[in-house]
């Protein structure tokens, strides 16, 4: 039965929020991962339907913040530039994925040069 295709899950659980990661991860700039001509990126995944990413630096300097809100797909693609739109620093980064429903979870990456 396909009744329930492209229909919204509104059962998020918390335990949701740990499957979420970051591809790839250390992401190394002078690999050929871009080769596709899109610059650079990285991915978070698995994503809940809406949530705010914020990234801080390890020493907890805010990055960048990150809105997301599909129903569908679960990945955002950030071009690893900052507030200020300026590349990031090479170094370890800790994001925050904070769920509609207020429940949060930390995850870390790293960026090569």
């Amino acid at each position: 039965d396909l009744s329930a295709w492209g229909k919204v899950d509104a059962s998020f659980k918390s335990s949701d929020l740990e499957a979420i990661s970051v591809v790839p991860n250390p992401y190394i700039v002078d690999s050929r991962y871009e080769d596709s001509g899109g610059g650079h990126k990285l991915y978070f995944t698995r994503l809940p339907n809406e949530c705010t990413i914020s990234i801080y630096t390890v020493t907890g300097e805010f990055v960048r913040k990150l809105d997301y809100s599909n129903p569908f797909r679960g990945d955002l693609f950030w071009n690893l530039k900052n507030s200020n739109e300026q590349v990031v620093a090479p170094g370890l980064y800790i994001y925050v994925v904070e769920a509609s429903s207020g429940e949060t979870y930390t995850g870390k990456f790293a960026v090569v040069r």
